[in-house]
């Protein structure tokens, strides 16, 4: 992924470069994997290169899924049933770092979303 890149929001590219440490989280890439797979995503060239790519061009760095982010899951509320968004909310909580997404739903969880 660019930084230029034109999926993503001005407003969000302009916060993502602010912040002091830019983590992906493997949930993210492990979507991004079965994607790929089942043809809704093309990336033109390995995921195992676009990560790469992503955590060298932005300095980022790997979120682990951890046990206390799977137990947290089950605290949330049920306003969304997507598994991946869900652990994804809650490293946002216990980590208290932001989401950078365009899906609004999000907005209705105790979390920073950026877009």
């Amino acid at each position: 992924m660019e930084r230029n890149n034109p999926k993503l929001s001005a407003k969000a590219l302009k916060i993502i470069l602010a912040e002091p440490v830019l983590y992906i989280s493997q949930i993210s890439v492990w979507e991004l994997a079965i994607k790929v797979k089942t043809g809704k995503l093309d990336l033109d060239q390995a995921l195992s290169v676009f990560i790469e790519s992503f955590l060298n061009s932005f300095d980022a760095e790997l979120l682990d899924i951890s046990l206390p982010h799977i137990y947290q899951t089950q605290q949330l509320p049920l306003h969304h049933r997507d598994p991946f968004d869900r652990l994804l909310i809650a490293q946002a909580n216990i980590e208290q770092i932001p989401i950078v997404s365009s899906d609004e739903w999000f907005d209705q969880y105790e979390v920073q979303r950026i877009w």
